[in-house]
């Protein structure tokens, strides 16, 4: 794999990781610095990877929501999962 893209998902598989402990309080500023820094770095590395991007600033524009509903933080973990897991494989 290559290495931009390992930065990427690592990036991403660390904000899914933040919202799967529902036990502690979403760190949302934690959260937005990673979701930018990869959309930056896909950006710069990838940019005909237009159906990531959109997706993942769709992830970072729903942080804000995320903030009482366990539920709700594990989908959205998913959904960025999901997309680290689709950059391995484009």
């Amino acid at each position: 794999m290559n290495r931009n893209k390992l930065n990427i998902r690592m990036d991403l598989l660390r904000t899914a990781k933040s919202a799967f402990e529902v036990s502690k309080p979403l760190d949302q500023p934690l959260c937005s610095i990673f979701l930018t820094r990869a959309l930056k770095d896909l950006e710069k590395h990838f940019p005909n990877e237009t159906v990531l991007k959109t997706d993942l600033a769709i992830c970072t524009s729903q942080i804000n929501e995320l903030r009482d509903d366990s539920l709700e933080r594990i989908r959205w973990g998913e959904k960025v999962m999901t997309i680290a897991a689709r950059l391995g494989t484009s």
